[in-house]
């Protein structure tokens, strides 16, 4: 005969375990280390002009080297990548690129800023890249973090600053190279 209040213990235990792997999986993914990168084969400069529209993508084509190891010499890769302004929500805007391949298995991925499709994407308030393949999505406002869906971590980010009239990106984290 099962008795009550051993069903309820175990119901409370599973769901507090679902939560927190829930939780420890968003954690995992918001924590990989961003500080490495390597530089691009060259410097790519995008006019500053065009990307004077908030949430306007210029898409971009950048090269860099992965690095020799012992199993696997050093090989060339390319990546693509968009540059565009983003407005935070207390007005300030700034400057992101991100490379547009979803790291989960290599899909591209694309801007989302339609209001009525964001709404119905978890009811998202900023504009978001969704991947075309398993539907993970991706903040925009915040530098391509993981919001939702299969993928292991962000979008890979690449370095950009402003250098007179263009935008130069310089390089691109070390991860993206060898995944992409």
């Amino acid at each position: 005969m099962a008795r009550p209040g051993i069903n309820i213990v175990r119901r409370t235990f599973l769901g507090f375990s679902l939560v927190l792997v829930g939780v420890g999986r968003r954690a995992l993914a918001q924590s990989v280390d961003v500080s490495g990168y390597a530089p691009l084969s060259r410097p790519v400069r995008v006019p500053l002009d065009s990307v004077a529209t908030p949430w306007r993508t210029v898409p971009f084509t950048a090269e860099a080297t992965s690095v020799a190891t012992a199993e696997a010499p050093a090989r060339r890769v390319v990546l693509k990548g968009v540059l565009y302004r983003k407005t935070m929500e207390d007005g300030a805007s700034g400057l992101s690129a991100l490379c547009v391949t979803c790291p989960h298995e290599l899909c591209p991925v694309d801007l989302v800023t339609d209001p009525q499709r964001l709404a119905r994407m978890d009811d998202a308030k900023s504009p978001l890249f969704e991947c075309g393949c398993h539907f993970s999505k991706f903040d925009a406002r915040e530098d391509g973090e993981w919001v939702s869906g299969v993928a292991y971590r962000g979008l890979f980010r690449f370095r950009v600053s402003a250098a007179g009239t263009d935008a130069e990106i310089t390089h691109i984290e070390e991860e993206a190279l060898s995944v992409v």
